[in-house]
C-alpha cells in the first residue's frame, strides 16, 4: 500500500476545484471592487494574503481565477484558515471581498521584471 503525501495547499486548490466545477460563474462588471479591498483590510485577509492577495503565509488570491461559489466554500468552511460563517462576514461582505480579489491583476513573469534582470 503506498501512502500519498499532499500539501495542505493542494488539497484546499482541489477542494475550490471540485465545489466550483458545477457552478455557473456570473460576475457584474459594474460592481465596484473599491468597497470590497475595504472589507478585505477591515476582516484582516490581508495578515495571510498580503495587502494585494499575493499571499505570504497564506494562498495567493491575486491572479486566480477560482468561481464564486468555490471561493465561498472555502471561506465558509476552510481547512486551514479561521472560517468565517454567515453571522460574522455576510454573503453581500464576502461577495464583495471576492470581487475585490478578483480585480487584482495578475502579476508579472519575474523574468519580464527589469530590476531582477539586471541583477542576473
Amino acid at each position: 500500500m503506498t501512502v500519498l503525501h499532499t500539501s495542505p495547499w493542494t488539497i484546499g486548490a482541489l477542494l475550490l476545484l471540485l465545489f466550483g466545477l458545477n457552478t455557473a460563474f456570473a460576475q457584474d462588471p459594474a460592481a465596484p471592487a473599491s468597497d470590497g479591498k475595504e472589507l478585505y483590510l477591515s476582516y484582516q485577509c490581508w495578515q495571510c494574503h498580503g495587502y494585494e492577495g499575493q499571499g505570504g503565509a497564506a494562498a495567493r488570491l491575486a491572479g486566480k481565477q477560482y468561481p464564486y461559489a468555490a471561493f465561498a466554500r472555502f471561506v465558509r468552511h476552510p481547512n486551514l484558515m479561521p472560517a468565517y460563517p454567515p453571522n460574522l462576514l455576510s454573503d453581500e461582505k464576502l461577495r464583495r471581498i471576492f470581487d475585490y480579489v478578483r480585480s487584482i491583476p495578475e502579476p508579472p513573469p519575474l523574468e519580464d521584471i527589469p530590476a531582477l534582470r539586471e541583477n542576473k
